[in-house]
C-alpha cells in the first residue's frame, strides 16, 4: 500500500474523528441538561463526574486539529486513547446505560486503516471497559440488581462484553483490510495508467522534436529546468496555495508539451538555416495557438482537467513577455499564467544554449545573462533572480543531459 494514500488518510482521519468526537461531546451536552431538567434520573453526582471528564476527551482530539494543527503520527494513538478513557469513563459511571457506546474506540481506529491501531483500540477498550464495570461494582455507582456479587458482574457482565467487543473488532478489521486491498488495487490501476499518459505525452513531444533535427534533448532538459526552479520556488515559501504537489507533477508532465504546436509548422521553415522571413516568423509564432488547441483536443477528454489545463496554458503562452509584448495575446506580468511564466525561462535559456540549424550552441555565461538581461521585460523578475541562484544546479543539469 502506497504511503502516501495512507497518509493522506491519515490527516483526513484526524480530522474526521475531531468533528465525530466533538458532535459527542454536543449530544452529551445535550443528555447532561435532560439530566438537569429530571427528564433523566442519574444521579447528579455521577452525571457530573461522567460529563466533566468526558468533555476533556470528547474535545482532545478537535484541539490538537483544529488549534494545534497537530498531524505527527502519534495523533492518531492519542485520539483512539482519549477514546478508550472516554468509554472507561461510561463504563464506570454510566455502565448500564450506554453499553453500545464501547465500541467507540474500535471505530474511531478503523478510520485510519491500520491493522495495528485497531488491535491497538481493541485491547484498550476491553480492558478500560472491563476495569470500568468492576470498578463500578465497588463504587456502587449504578449497579445492576442481577450482579449482586462480583463473580457474577465478571462472568455475565465483563466477559460477554469484552467477548462481544473482540468480535466487533474483528468485524472491523476486516473491513479495513478489504478497503485497504481495494485501494491498492485502485492506486495499481491508477499508476498503470498514469505511465500510460506519460508515456503518450513524451510520444508526442519526441514526434515534434523530431520534426527539427537540431533541437536534441529539448524536452529533457526543458522539463529539468522547470522542475529545479519550481522546486526552489516551493522550497522558499512562494506561490504556496498554487505549488501544490499535484501542480508540481502536471508541471512536470506539462512542460514537454510546450511546443507541441510545431507539429503544425512546415520542416521547411522549421529546418531553415538562415534567418526567417516575416512571414516565415509569423507562421512559427502559431504554433503557440496551434499547440493550445492540439492539448484541448488530444487530451481534453482524458479525465485529469487540471493537467490538460496547465498543459494548455504552457503550450500556448510560454512565449509572452512580462512586458506584455510577448505573443499569442501580449499578455504581461501575472496575467501569464505562472506554469508559462517558469516554461518560459527554461525554454529560451536552452535554446541558446544548444546548438541549431542557423547558428551554434552560446557559452553557458552568456546565456545566464541572456536571462538576467530579460529580468523584468521578457521574465518574471522572481523567477529570474531565483533561476540565477540555481545556477550551478541548471549547468549540472545541462551536462548530464547533454553528454
Amino acid at each position: 500500500m502506497n504511503g502516501t494514500i495512507l497518509l493522506d488518510n491519515e490527516k483526513q482521519a484526524n480530522k474526521t474523528v475531531a468533528k465525530v468526537m466533538g458532535s459527542t461531546f454536543l449530544i452529551f451536552s445535550l443528555i447532561y441538561l435532560l439530566n438537569v431538567l429530571n427528564i433523566f434520573v442519574i444521579r447528579d453526582v455521577i452525571m457530573n463526574t461522567a460529563y466533566i471528564g468526558s468533555s476533556i476527551f470528547l474535545l482532545l482530539p478537535a484541539v490538537m486539529t483544529n488549534v494545534l494543527r497537530l498531524d505527527k503520527v502519534y495523533v492518531k494513538y492519542i485520539n483512539v486513547v482519549s477514546a478508550a478513557f472516554f468509554v472507561t469513563l461510561l463504563s464506570i459511571t454510566l455502565t448500564y446505560h450506554v453499553v453500545v457506546i464501547y465500541v467507540y474506540p474500535i471505530a474511531i481506529a478503523s478510520l485510519y486503516f491500520s491493522k495495528r491501531l485497531n488491535v491497538f483500540a481493541t485491547a484498550l477498550t476491553v480492558a478500560g471497559v472491563s476495569i470500568g464495570q468492576i470498578l463500578a461494582f465497588y463504587m456502587d455507582t449504578l449497579q445492576d440488581d442481577n450482579f449482586t456479587v462480583l463473580y457474577d458482574t465478571i462472568v455475565w457482565g465483563v466477559i460477554p462484553r469484552a467477548m462481544v467487543l473482540i468480535a466487533v473488532a474483528v468485524i472491523f478489521t476486516m473491513l479495513c483490510s478489504r478497503t485497504v486491498a481495494l485501494l491498492k488495487n485502485l492506486k495499481d490501476t491508477a499508476d498503470e495508467l498514469s505511465n500510460y499518459h506519460k508515456e503518450m505525452v513524451m510520444g508526442f513531444a519526441t514526434l515534434v522534436e523530431n520534426k527539427d533535427g537540431s533541437t536534441g534533448g529539448h524536452i529533457k532538459r526543458t522539463t529539468l529546468y522547470v522542475k529545479l526552479l519550481a522546486e526552489e520556488l516551493q522550497s522558499r515559501g512562494y506561490y504556496e496555495d498554487i505549488l501544490t504537489k499535484e501542480y508540481m507533477s502536471n508541471l512536470c508532465m506539462a512542460a514537454p508539451m510546450h511546443d507541441v504546436g510545431k507539429i503544425s509548422v512546415p520542416d521547411v521553415i522549421l529546418q531553415k538555416p538562415g534567418r526567417l522571413t516575416d512571414e516565415e516568423f509569423a507562421t512559427i509564432k502559431l504554433h503557440t495557438s496551434n499547440g493550445g488547441r492540439i492539448i484541448q483536443e488530444t487530451f481534453g477528454h482524458l479525465g485529469n482537467e487540471q493537467y490538460t489545463q496547465m498543459a494548455y496554458e504552457v503550450a500556448k503562452y510560454h512565449h509572452e513577455k512580462w512586458s506584455g509584448k510577448g505573443y499569442p495575446e501580449g499578455l504581461k506580468e501575472e496575467e501569464i499564467p505562472l506554469c508559462a511564466r517558469i516554461m518560459a525561462i527554461a525554454d529560451v535559456f536552452d535554446a541558446v544554449s544548444e546548438k541549431r540549424c542557423y547558428r551554434d550552441a552560446m557559452p553557458l555565461e552568456q546565456c545566464f545573462a541572456i536571462i538576467e538581461n530579460g529580468k523584468g521585460t521578457d521574465f518574471d523578475p522572481l523567477l529570474t533572480e531565483i533561476f540565477l541562484d540555481i545556477k550551478e544546479r541548471v549547468i549540472k543539469a545541462h551536462k548530464e543531459v547533454s553528454n
